[in-house]
């Protein structure tokens, strides 16, 4: 990771193997309340915030410059092309990119033997 944020009020988990790329952030938080009321306080505004967790699978790729919101699950061997926004969860090795991120194509050439990625060549 180079020049991540990761703003956690929930849970934020990344597990093995992961590669962020520079510039991505990661929130498990709206940070303010929606109702314009609530945010002119900050205290109260703070407490009526949304938050979700965010999971990262084993050997899941992030493109640079991408954002990840509050719910997502990103799958195990998942890739995220570059400066996408992700706002949804993305199943297992598949590639999603772009604003918001939208399926490209499942990753090729990829067996799983007893969580070991293999790739054919």
């Amino acid at each position: 990771m180079s020049g991540t944020t990761i703003v956690c009020r929930q849970k934020v988990t990344i597990g093995d193997h992961v590669k962020i790329g520079g510039n991505t952030v990661i929130y498990d938080t709206d940070f303010h309340s929606l109702d314009s009321a609530l945010r002119r306080d900050w205290f109260t505004d703070s407490k009526n915030t949304s938050n979700a967790e965010v999971i990262i699978g084993n050997d899941a790729f992030i493109g640079a410059h991408s954002t990840i919101l509050k719910g997502v699950t990103i799958g195990e061997g998942a890739i995220i092309g570059a400066a996408s926004l992700v706002a949804k969860s993305i199943p297992a090795y598949e590639i999603w990119a772009g604003n918001p991120a939208r399926f490209l194509k499942k990753v090729n050439d990829v067996q799983v033997e007893n969580k070991t990625l293999v790739y054919n060549k």
